[in-house]
């Protein structure tokens, strides 16, 4: 049996025991053994996403395509969703139609595979209409999804996650009771030396009752045993159940964990309130330069955030990840805090400073991508998905701002192409658009980004007339930059269309206007490529030679990682189209594992095509035949090949038709398939093993 590490997939691993539940682990595994949608019902913090991820642990290996867990908490976007799952199962967002249906074709084929959609409710539709989409197109695979609501969609079943079991009242011997071991557990991590005893069970039980099992009611309990015995805490919670009166039967599992919380909240000191709430504008995780920036000003000064953040994370109102470090609130707590923001008046001053510090990191980003520490840059970036989202929302639907909203978008172009994300770049540039009518040059800056993604994701029309009223504002504020960004991406329309002579001209004159306002964004890096392009295509193989090495050295100088491992990609073409195979192998050996770790599998797919058509005419046709189903399935995840030009798919397709010759359509057929079967990761690795 393959060890856990050999998995596909994406589990974290339990940080702490998993107690009880056994009925119901039982239940959730026949229930997807019969079923392909599941959705685990419950109110917050009842353990839903715990159960999930330990029914799926124990059901991987029927999963050989992975076990993915999609978390959906800090989204807010309904339109992102299938962005999120593409991420999640490592392919950048679809570049061309819709997300996900392209989502859909990627795991039409794929072997057995389980996606967690997990915190759905807040998502309810668009999660439904994606199960809907994913599960027609994709036999083998299987959803479980966690929700406050159902989903209510054809075919799914629905388990409820009922509150651990509590003692029966005047149980003398409440131990066995899973409500009880958990909080037994959980106390004694937090206070050592604690254990169940003839003089505290009766107190305990109690306890557990009060808070009807709900397990994360008993973990914010168990932190207050480091402030108070367990017989205290049982009398501050029946006091405070006697001021809420009594509850509606449908509303009480509710309000007995807000009662927990409030209670939690009550232990806190005034700073550890505050900062509770103020952390609560954080959608997913936050480093601690993010909190003291966004958190402290005169009443919350920043050299005492750090101990008061302490504080919160020893009451596991906020949970700390060493490893980033990193920490982050569970979705209750935040939610219990985001309505302390809004009562407290600060809710606006607190998203504006929340999205100042991250349009102030994107900016850092994109000064500091001009050198060596670009792929650096990108990870940072990666990290902080979910909080650049957030910005952008709260500020592309706020009235008043917009524009700061458009600013952080601009800030993001490089960012996007580079991580592969054009599908998502262009939502968010239409959006920006919309927000802010003018022809400012930050306007401009919009309309070139968005026509950057129209070229490889909506076609040409979108993109030229984008790119055409980019360049009109460039002139109108004489903005030499933005006027050669715009050039470029123009003349790249007119390569793909086959338009050799117009391209090369657009291409040249972008060149001497990035030399004229002395550019040094990432897209400028690789014009020597494009107009090399042009050249190997023409068959001028020399000055494309020449033009590459140009664009290598200035690459180097500038310490620039992208733009280099895209010129030595198309220097490689060149070196197959002028008859030298082993050099080309040589270059994409050279190129490929920088563009993969960029996680850009456009460039990716480019390059495995290229070792295709040199496999083919070395004769290894059964190499070639599974680069090409490789390659194949890249493309359909990103765009198609044609977006690369009538010119790219006639010699892609030479290639692939020579292996098919020599092999025989059938042993061609079958290689292929291999191919398109391989992950990506494993696709690369075939690739670059000689």
């Amino acid at each position: 049996m393959a060890s856990p590490q050999a998995w596909p997939g994406n589990l974290p691993a339990e940080t702490s025991s998993f107690i009880g539940r056994r009925d119901e682990l039982a239940e959730v595994r026949r229930t997807l053994e019969r079923a392909r949608l599941v959705t685990l019902l419950g109110p917050g913090g009842v353990g839903k996403t715990r159960l999930a991820l330990r029914a799926a642990s124990g059901m991987r290996q029927a999963f050989p395509g992975g076990v993915w867990l999609v978390e959906l908490s800090a989204l807010r976007a309904p339109e992102l969703v299938a962005h999120t799952v593409a991420r999640t199962l490592r392919l950048p967002g679809p570049a061309a139609g819709d997300p996900a249906d392209l989502l859909a074709g990627h795991l039409a084929d794929a072997a057995p595979t389980l996606l967690i959609l997990d915190t759905c409710e807040h998502l309810v539709h668009a999660c439904a209409m994606l199960a809907e989409t994913l599960l027609t197109a994709a036999p083998a695979l299987r959803i479980l999804a966690t929700s406050r609501e159902s989903l209510n969609t054809v075919g799914e079943h629905t388990v409820l996650v009922a509150p651990l079991e509590v003692p029966r009242t005047g149980d003398p011997e409440p131990d066995g009771c899973d409500s009880v071991e958990l909080f037994a557990a959980r106390a004694a991590a937090c206070r050592p030396g604690f254990a169940l005893a003839r003089h505290n069970r009766a107190a305990v039980a109690q306890l557990c009752r009060r808070l009807e099992g709900i397990p994360l009611a008993l973990e914010l309990a168990a932190v207050g045993l480091r402030a108070m015995p367990v017989e205290q805490m049982v009398e501050r919670l029946d006091d405070r159940f006697r001021l809420l009166g009594p509850a509606r039967t449908g509303e009480r599992r509710h309000r007995t964990l807000r009662t927990a919380i409030t209670w939690s909240h009550d232990l806190c000191v005034p700073p550890e309130r505050m900062l509770w709430a103020r952390l609560s504008v954080f959608p997913g995780g936050f480093d601690l330069e993010a909190a003291e920036r966004v958190c402290s000003d005169e009443h919350l000064p920043a050299g005492e955030l750090l101990d008061v953040l302490t504080m919160l994370v020893d009451k596991s109102i906020v949970r700390f990840d060493p490893s980033g470090p990193r920490y982050r609130m569970l979705d209750t707590l935040r939610e219990f805090g985001t309505e302390l923001l809004e009562r407290s008046g600060e809710a606006t001053v607190l998203r504006e400073r929340h999205r100042d510090h991250y349009a102030a990191l994107a900016g850092r980003a994109a000064a500091g991508r001009r050198g060596d520490r670009q792929l650096a840059w990108v990870g940072r970036l990666r990290e902080e998905d979910d909080n650049l989202r957030a910005a952008l929302e709260w500020s592309l639907a706020t009235p008043g701002q917009e524009r700061a909203g458009l600013r952080l978008a601009v800030l993001l172009c490089d960012h996007w192409f580079l991580t592969g994300r054009l599908g998502e770049g262009l939502d968010w540039y239409r959006r920006a658009l919309a927000a802010v009518p003018g022809r400012t040059t930050e306007h401009g800056r919009a309309l070139y980004g968005a026509g950057l993604y129209a070229v490889l994701r909506a076609g040409p029309a979108e993109a030229g007339a984008l790119l055409a009223e980019a360049l009109a504002v460039a002139d109108a504020a004489g903005d030499p930059d933005l006027r050669a960004h715009a050039l470029h991406e123009l003349g790249r329309c007119r390569f793909h269309a086959g338009d050799l002579d117009g391209a090369l001209d657009l291409y040249r004159r972008a060149r001497r206007g990035y030399r004229e306002a002395g550019a040094r964004s990432t897209m400028s890096t690789t014009i020597h490529a494009d107009m090399a392009s042009v050249h190997a295509v023409r068959g001028d193989h020399g000055r494309a030679h020449d033009l590459c090495e140009e664009g290598i050295a200035a690459c180097a100088a500038a310490g620039e990682r992208w733009g280099r491992a895209v010129t030595v990609l198309t220097r490689a073409a060149t070196h197959w189209l002028g008859g030298a195979c082993d050099r080309a192998v040589s270059d994409v050996r050279d190129c490929l594992p920088v563009l993969a770790a960029f996680g850009n599998l456009r460039a990716v797919a480019r390059s495995l095509d290229l070792l295709m058509v040199c496999a083919a005419a070395s004769g290894d046709h059964e190499r070639a035949a599974v680069l090409a189903g490789a390659a194949e399935a890249l493309w359909e995840r990103r765009c198609a090949p044609g977006r690369r030009g009538v010119h790219y798919v006639a010699l892609r397709a030479a290639g692939a038709d020579a292996a098919r010759r020599a092999l025989g359509g059938e042993r061609f057929a079958a290689l292929r398939a291999r191919g398109r079967a391989l992950p990506a990761e494993e696709a690369i690795a075939f690739a670059l093993d000689g």
